[in-house]
């Protein structure tokens, strides 16, 4: 069995040469396993699954932060054909309630080491009290690093598992079968499950090997949390290369700066502002220690990706376009474009996927350069949100056009541009604008560090853009000036009402919460009625 036609994503990331037995594999926070090491405990691991009389295509849950186990165990649970559900270690009993009971899971791995998880309390109370009207699905909870004192009584240590050498198979589940299933993140609402099959996966992940050229030689680092795509993707493309793939538990920017130096860090994939900020306002991130460097991923407005850019010239920045439905990534720039090509789009589609622009209103397919909503279609996305028929419904279309709820458009060479989110449009007087546009012109501010911009209700204009800012190291600008930068260079209609400067940003794991900020006091408004 030669690595293309193996179907199963485990299997094909732990199928190796014997050159590649002793290469560093994965490395968290200097615990290192080679691949030969990640493979036997992949095996041995999924030999302990097969001990617990689950089905295939059953349900486990992870709840662990960034880990050597993490991803033992996720990938122990798809060889064995389970499925493995990507709990976000930062929820509280409400939010894992609701995946635990939603996503059927029927044993649950978890850590009695990190006291930032779930309260145990309230994740006993998550085990065992479903839902009104909801069987209990979950029949075990196994703790990783033992069952250290009396608060995890109820649990099982998963060290106690014993594993049956007599047990033999190939992989269980391939092809269109879930490989596993990551929720996206929720604000208003429950979050959603994204079933992602195996084809799906290895299809995305050799897409991005292949736009990347990545190979043995790379050493890749990816601080992001492994419950998002963010961190897995780049992890499957990683095994499939055999590239090294270097993680950490928690970002910290000093260790961080030191490994991608020490470990000669040939990919980097900070992804976010608020981590590349941290690594480009260090002392030593430096084009002279950063020698290896050749290719970091960022998402961020273009004058921000330029000013990321000018700190390390040697490597060449790319961005991206993707979501947790389209197996995370649909389409990465390439380390080939112009340098002007990379910082203003995120790159051509994956070859076989298709994307097309259409109007909202009309659903009019629109033409090169006109913004609308993107739509994808493709062997990479999902056939449909877990136990949800009506946003299924909402989302995919009979033909299979996934919609995004995302504006964008086609370049004249077919690069998708990123206009931001449908719903992080606001509508001033009749006015539709886009969130990211306003966002983009601050973040050119040579005192403007990060900014984000949300709608607030207004009785006159029925929504007006309030502008939250970040500033740069000692900088005084002011509200007052910070309008003035605006006045004659942007629409009237685009210029903050309101204008409040933050120190700290509140964050899921990844990302602003916008609907945060409208919490925040906005003061008096700054500009207009």
């Amino acid at each position: 069995m030669t690595a293309k036609n193996i179907k199963n994503l485990a299997h094909l990331s732990t199928t190796f040469d014997a050159s590649f037995e002793k290469k560093e594999c994965l490395t968290v926070d200097g615990r290192t396993l080679n691949f030969r090491e990640f493979s036997d405990t992949v095996t041995n691991y999924s030999k302990k699954f097969k001990t617990l009389g689950l089905q295939k295509g059953d349900k486990i849950g992870i709840l662990l932060f960034n880990s050597i186990e993490y991803l033992t165990l996720m990938y122990a649970a798809m060889y064995a054909g389970f499925v493995p559900v990507n709990i976000n270690a930062r929820y509280k009993a409400k939010e894992l309630n609701y995946v635990l009971h939603d996503s059927g899971c029927k044993v649950l791995f978890t850590s009695s080491d990190s006291d930032e998880i779930t309260n145990f309390t309230d994740l006993i109370s998550s085990v065992y009290n479903s839902p009104e009207g909801q069987p209990k699905s979950l029949h075990e909870v196994y703790i990783i690093g033992g069952a250290k004192d009396g608060r995890f009584r109820d649990f099982k240590d998963f060290e106690d598992i014993n594993i049956d050498m007599k047990i033999f198979e190939d992989p269980i589940g391939e092809g269109d079968d879930p490989a596993f299933i990551m929720y996206t993140s929720g604000t208003t609402a429950n979050p959603k499950g994204c079933p992602l099959s195996h084809s799906s996966l290895i299809y995305v992940a050799n897409s991005m090997i292949d736009r990347w050229k990545m190979t043995e030689n790379d050493v890749f680092w990816d601080p992001l949390p492994m419950f998002h795509m963010s961190s897995i993707l780049p992890f499957m493309a990683c095994t499939i290369s055999k590239s090294t793939f270097l993680s950490t538990i928690h970002f910290n920017v000093d260790s961080s700066i030191r490994t991608l130096i020490e470990k000669d860090v040939s990919i980097a994939f900070p992804a976010f502002p608020a981590v590349m900020v941290a690594l480009i306002n260090h002392k030593d991130f430096l084009p002279e220690n950063l020698k290896k460097l050749r290719l970091i991923n960022n998402v961020a407005p273009i004058e921000t990706l330029r000013s990321f850019q000018n700190k390390v010239p040697q490597a060449s920045l790319v961005s991206a376009y993707g979501l947790t439905e389209v197996g995370g990534v649909t389409s990465f720039g390439s380390p080939d474009d112009s340098l002007e090509c990379r910082l203003s789009n995120c790159g051509k589609p994956w070859p076989g996927a298709e994307i097309r622009i259409l109007d909202p209103e009309t659903n009019e397919v629109l033409k090169r350069e006109e913004k609308g909503l993107i739509e994808i279609r493709g062997p990479h996305v999902f056939n449909g949100y877990l136990n949800d028929k009506k946003a299924t419904e909402n989302a995919l279309s009979s033909d299979k056009w996934f919609s995004t709820g995302d504006i964008g458009s086609f370049t004249e060479d077919g690069y998708i541009q990123f206009h931001g989110r449908l719903k992080d449009m606001l509508k001033v007087g009749g006015e539709n604008v886009a969130a990211l546009e306003i966002e983009a012109y601050f973040d050119s501010h040579e005192e403007v560090l990060i900014s984000q911009v949300v709608g607030i209700d207004d009785d006159h204009l029925g929504e007006v853009p309030a502008l939250f800012v970040e500033k740069k190291s000692n900088s005084e600008v002011s509200k007052e000036e910070l309008i003035e930068f605006c006045k004659g260079q942007i629409s009237n209609f685009k210029i903050p009402r309101y204008i409040v400067f933050v120190d700290k940003w509140p964050m899921s794991s990844t990302k602003v919460q916008k609907f945060k900020l409208k919490d925040l006091d906005l003061g008096e408004k700054v500009f207009g009625k």
